[in-house]
């Protein structure tokens, strides 16, 4: 019996089409040998991807979706696992990792489970073998994904209205809203610093209210948004500083 006898045959289609799935999660849970961290990951953005070209190799990645640009691509978390097809039923479909990455480190440690009902993916499985660790994403809410993107489109257009009406001011008037932005970002340091988030982030606000292109308060408010799972808020803010890169301020 070979090493890799266990595997389905190579002719074996998957019954849910895998050639470039995508599952977005944003809520997910992690269990360490068997039992439930405390951790709440509600709002954390998550993106699993399988892609395979002949339902033989599988190839696995996983993205984080609030960490710079939230769109595939561009904030991997794991690098790309291969995999092949061990399980195929009507509740779910596991995939185990083979071989070897460039380094030598061993694809066997990781697997994926795909939960299905009624022939959809619900919920899918990272397996951490080596580590006894398993983590449960849940299916994202449509509801938020659409209230992130709005609100992204909402602070891009709120720059581009400041930036307009900006250009016409007086150099004296730029100069005093420069500093009664900097001023109020530097009290919501101090409160920061002080572990009192809540008046941190309600002074950075006030900061980017009358100078919204503050690229410091902006990446302030990235920080406690993280730190208090906001996730919403973290990519308006980080797409707000996407933008402001773009623009080369």
């Amino acid at each position: 019996m070979g090493l890799f006898d266990f595997f389905k045959s190579e002719n074996n289609k998957p019954s849910v089409d895998l050639m470039d799935f995508k599952f977005i999660s944003d809520d997910h849970t992690r269990n360490e040998n068997g039992r439930p961290t405390n951790a709440n990951n509600k709002g954390a953005l998550r993106g699993i991807r399988v892609k395979t070209s002949d339902n033989k190799f599988f190839y696995v990645t996983m993205y984080n979706m609030n960490e710079n640009h939230p769109v595939w691509g561009d904030n991997i978390q794991m690098a790309e696992k291969r995999m092949k097809l061990v399980e195929d039923n009507n509740n779910k479909i596991i995939l185990l990792g083979f071989g070897t990455d460039a380094m030598g480190s061993s694809f066997a440690d990781y697997g994926l489970t795909l939960h299905k009902s009624n022939g959809t993916i619900n919920k899918v499985t990272l397996h951490m073998h080596d580590r006894n660790v398993d983590i449960e994403y849940l299916k994202s809410e449509e509801k938020s994904l659409k209230q992130a993107t709005s609100t992204n489109n909402s602070g891009i257009e709120e720059i581009q209205t400041f930036l307009n009406k900006f250009q016409t001011l007086p150099i004296n008037i730029k100069g005093e809203l420069a500093q009664k932005t900097d001023k109020l970002n530097n009290i919501g340091v101090d409160y920061y610093e002080n572990n009192d988030i809540e008046n941190a982030i309600i002074h950075y606000n006030k900061a980017l209210e009358i100078y919204p292109i503050n690229d410091d308060a902006l990446k302030n408010l990235v920080i406690c948004y993280r730190e208090t799972n906001n996730f919403i808020k973290m990519i308006e803010a980080q797409s707000k500083l996407d933008y402001l890169k773009h623009l080369g301020i």
